[in-house]
């Protein structure tokens, strides 16, 4: 009597980001706004499980589930596609949905990973990185960051490249203040840069580099965070809050609704965040991500 073959399975964490800028640049022939950002990753993540199987699928219920384009868009670009495998995906939320932390795209950039290793493509980073941009415009930012750090990312998203070496590893708090905050509400209500400033970005990274704390938080900006918060004033609240409890500096990740401060330690962390959940926001301690070269 034949055994039955042993599915291979995979577990992988899908690390969420923080914009630590982002500039609203204009918006391009395409419809979408050129973008330029610092993209950050942080330690809070999802966990997906992948399991050979006969087709292509995954357990979150969404429609338009990012895990299942990006596994598709993947296996389009392989080789003898024909002869690849399914795989049933199961992810472990932890990423607040509508967060501006890049949630569903970790998730699709963790799937491209990890299906490079079980299908044994063999595909670069930058190749992976290409191939998320058609899945969505946070993936190839999030596929480059997991082996690199902190990105640069441009365009639409489509453009990503490493922002350097010699990152510290940071000490972040997040809140989220349970609400949706819609991108293409916050991108319709935002006005794009008059001028073109290089200097936020030089001077964000240097700051980063040193490990100037107040000189890097006095450079956070966010060209979408007052069309969030007007809004969603619950965003401002939520930032308030936070600054209250002694934080550096705070920003709002993305498009929103999470904002993120800086502290100096984890035990300062630990402490805004105990506070934070007794006034009643789902808040985390986190770390910048640094990868293991």
């Amino acid at each position: 009597m034949k055994r039955p073959l042993k599915r291979l399975k995979m577990r992988i964490e899908a690390y969420a980001k923080v914009n630590f800028t982002l500039e609203v640049l204009g918006k391009r022939a395409d419809g979408y706004h050129a973008l330029r950002s610092l993209v950050v990753p942080i330690t809070l993540s999802d966990t997906l499980t992948f399991v050979d199987a006969d087709e292509i699928s995954s357990d979150t219920g969404y429609d338009d589930d990012l895990c299942v384009k990006a596994a598709n868009v993947l296996k389009s670009h392989a080789p003898e596609s024909k002869f690849l495998k399914g795989v049933a995906i199961s992810v472990e939320k932890r990423i607040p949905a509508g967060g501006g932390l890049g949630g569903g795209s970790a998730d699709a950039a963790a799937t491209l990973v990890a299906l490079n290793k079980m299908w044994g493509l063999n595909f670069t980073p930058e190749r992976l990185a290409e191939i998320g941009s058609q899945v969505g415009s946070d993936v190839p930012a999030l596929v480059l960051s997991r082996f690199v750090g902190p990105v640069i990312m441009e365009g639409r998203g489509e453009f990503v490249s490493s922002a350097g070496e010699g990152f510290p590893k940071l000490n972040l708090v997040l809140v989220n203040p349970g609400v949706f905050s819609s991108t293409p509400k916050v991108f319709k209500k935002c006005n794009s840069r008059v001028t073109d400033d290089p200097k936020i970005l030089y001077n964000i990274i240097s700051s980063f580099k040193t490990c100037d704390l107040s000189s890097l938080a006095s450079s956070f900006m966010n060209d979408l965070e007052e069309p969030a918060m007007e809004l969603n004033p619950a965003i401002r609240s939520a930032k308030k809050a936070l600054l209250d409890c002694g934080v550096i500096g705070a920003l709002m990740s993305g498009s929103g609704s999470t904002i993120f401060g800086l502290v100096s330690s984890e035990d300062d962390g630990r402490k805004i965040v105990s506070s934070l959940r007794s006034d009643g926001y789902s808040a985390w301690c986190v770390e910048t991500y640094c990868p293991v070269v």
